[in-house]
């Protein structure tokens, strides 16, 4: 039976057997169902050449975009959790730039060559829609899914494709990061261009103040720089890696701090 999604029907109990009609599959999972019911289940491979269906919902299906997490990196590419039992694979050449075990970043879900279920980063041409119903300076909410040369792409909503142009991304953003920004054109083909949120500036204001404070508690020095784990980042100031870089970005320009790879000291008066 082919993967993905299907309706079948109840035609064995005590394992469930399901039927399309021409084909049957059994169930994973235990469920009491009656002969006749007609069930929505998702059919995949559980091992070596052997299929099931289940009723539990994987986080997407095949086709759409959804945020998953790489759970494990093996020779030739990584494994995803699906919300499934078992893990799907990532093919190394169906990932988009550099991405870290524990990470979650936009994919989509399909059937590969060999009849696999196979995740990919690559998720512009296979998926994305151009304008949908925005309209200029609409506030929208989206994940980064690749940077090039022209700067950062954006799922927006998981659906529509954005672009912030690349001399506002200034390094600060990273692939599978939420951005929230404002619509600042749609050009005719309804391709759509974003400019980041007026708030992360502010923000980096607020934060920056709060790092400095840090700072100055710890005696003019923290033991974080762009070298730093996010998770420590994370622990010792409460913001994300991103957020860190910003502020450390508008204390640096403000003059305030020296930057280190592993520590940001305070500037003396009269040095």
């Amino acid at each position: 039976m082919k993967l993905g999604r299907h309706q079948l029907t109840v035609v064995k109990t005590k394992p469930v057997v399901l039927s399309d009609g021409n084909e049957t599959i059994e169930l994973r999972e235990e469920r009491n169902l009656p002969v006749g019911d007609n069930v929505s289940a998702f059919v995949y491979d559980c091992g070596k050449d052997r299929r099931v269906a289940t009723l539990e919902r994987p986080f997407l299906e095949i086709g759409e975009v959804q945020k998953l997490t790489v759970v494990d990196k093996t020779g030739a590419g990584y494994f995803v959790n699906i919300g499934l039992d078992k893990d799907i694979f990532l093919p190394y050449q169906e990932r988009v730039g550099r991405i870290e075990v524990g990470q979650a970043y936009l994919m989509t879900l399909y059937i590969d060559r060999s009849d696999r279920l196979c995740v990919s980063m690559d998720i512009k041409e296979k998926l994305l829609k151009n304008n949908g119903h925005f309209a200029v300076n609409d506030m929208v909410k989206g994940t980064v899914y690749q940077i090039d040369g022209r700067g950062a792409h954006v799922a927006i909503y998981n659906k529509y494709d954005g672009l912030v142009l690349k001399e506002e991304v200034k390094g600060i953003l990273t692939i599978g990061e939420e951005v929230e920004a404002r619509i600042s054109r749609i050009v005719k083909d309804g391709r759509i261009t974003l400019t980041l949120r007026e708030k992360a500036y502010k923000q980096m204001h607020a934060d920056a103040d709060l790092l400095l404070e840090l700072i100055e508690d710890n005696g003019g020095v923290l033991p974080l720089g762009d070298k730093s784990d996010p998770d420590l980042i994370k622990d010792i100031t409460g913001l994300s890696k991103s957020a860190f870089k910003r502020a450390e970005g508008a204390l640096y320009k403000a003059k305030k701090i020296n930057l280190y790879p592993n520590k940001i000291e305070l500037k003396h008066h009269g040095h």
